[in-house]
């Protein structure tokens, strides 16, 4: 009876000691391999005929405000616009798309690569705008935005905005800011458009570093619109001006290149009318037949450029109080320095220096030719015709 109860406990002790084995063996493989997972859901992680931009795609779509989606070829932009939130972003893939889109939320669209080249949103309603914005904060980047033969590659209608990187091209406006401010647009290639760039009733807004060429009418358009900044951009071979401004005051114009291949009739520069109060500064204007054309245009000042080769350099017109500065005029033969006519008056004409004269190894001096009722200029240096 004794031994019993001896085997009985050793027994006992036998088997919890088995147990407290296998628990600690467990435990400490348990603390080696914590990464484990099992095997199924291994599998369809790694499923081989799961796109990898699917999944992306499917995490992103199911996100909160400013997430990303994502755009392949053969899907809806619009849509995607429809679907994310406000300050998202819509990510493009390489590839053509024919569609009329609208924006009326702030939001990023923007080409996978960067490139214009490889990325074409093109009208599908030839009649309608290729992007139609209505809202603040919208950015558009990196695309050749086309075929919009009676509205705008990009019609934009708000605030602090984007338009960089792109292509505009064979729209009747490249991009067109209606009633917008604080939009900035830069690095954009315009050409073949009706107009490239054209402002109505805009202010505050920045035009940097664009090419606007080859336009039928007007390279950058400006209509009743105030403080806006021209700021390093190319308009050149456009068949009426690189530039107009039109009942628009205190805008600045800096560094601007205006470069035609060859002097053509009604191939001009600058041109003011009813604009006041704006300034140009260190632009160059070559080859055109009117380099800077002012008509009823008072108290602007035009400084330091360059106004080379035109046919008529700088014109005045009915323009008053306007100060010409320290500009260099090169001449063609039998071409016209500075005129003034149509009651033209209280113009300051000082410093302005005349090109390179081989034989006298100095610069020559500018001739001014004025009418006889622009009354009461100032002028330095020049020689008056």
């Amino acid at each position: 009876m004794f031994l019993t109860k001896i085997n009985a406990k050793i027994a006992f002790l036998l088997f919890v000691f088995a147990i407290s084995t296998i628990f600690i063996f467990y435990s400490e493989n348990n603390g080696k391999h914590p990464d484990n997972i099992p095997s199924n859901l291994s599998n369809n992680l790694t499923n081989s005929n799961v796109h990898s931009g699917d999944l992306i795609q499917k995490k992103i779509s199911n996100t909160s405000s400013g997430d990303t989606v994502i755009v392949y070829p053969g899907d809806s932009i619009q849509q995607k616009i429809n679907n994310v939130n406000s300050y998202g972003t819509v990510l493009v893939y390489p590839g053509l798309y024919k569609e009329n889109l609208v924006v009326d939320k702030p939001l990023s669209i923007l080409s996978k690569q960067g490139k214009p080249a490889d990325t074409v949103i093109q009208a599908a309603d030839p009649k309608n705008d290729v992007f139609h914005i209505t809202a603040n904060n919208v950015t558009i980047n990196g695309f050749n935005i086309t075929g919009s033969q009676g509205k705008a590659g990009v019609y934009y209608m708000g605030s602090n905005g984007n338009i960089t990187g792109n292509t505009l091209v064979y729209n009747k406006y490249g991009a067109f800011l209606k009633s917008s401010s604080d939009i900035i647009i830069r690095n954009n290639t315009v050409f073949q458009n009706g107009f490239g760039v054209y402002l109505s009733n805009s202010s505050r807004n920045t035009l940097e570093n664009n090419e606007a060429n080859n336009s039928s009418h007007c390279g950058i358009y400006v209509e009743d619109s105030t403080e806006n900044e021209l700021d390093f951009n190319v308009a050149n071979s456009n068949n009426e001006y690189a530039v107009c401004l039109k009942n628009s005051n205190n805008n600045w114009l800096i560094s601007n290149n205006m470069s035609n291949n060859e002097l053509k009739v009604d191939i001009n520069g600058i041109n003011l009318e009813n604009s006041n109060s704006n300034k140009l500064i260190s632009n160059y204007i070559s080859n055109s037949w009117k380099g800077v054309d002012l008509t009823n245009s008072s108290d602007n000042e035009l400084s330091k450029n360059r106004v080379s080769h035109n046919y008529f350099s700088i014109s005045l017109h009915n323009s008053n109080g306007n100060k010409l500065l320290n500009n260099t005029i090169e001449l063609h033969p039998y071409t016209f320095s500075i005129t003034l006519s149509r009651h033209s008056q209280n113009n300051i004409i000082k410093g302005n220096t005349g090109g390179l004269n081989e034989e006298t190894k100095s610069l020559d001096k500018i001739k001014v030719h004025y009418t006889s009722n622009s009354e009461n200029n100032t002028f330095e240096d020049v020689i008056v015709d």
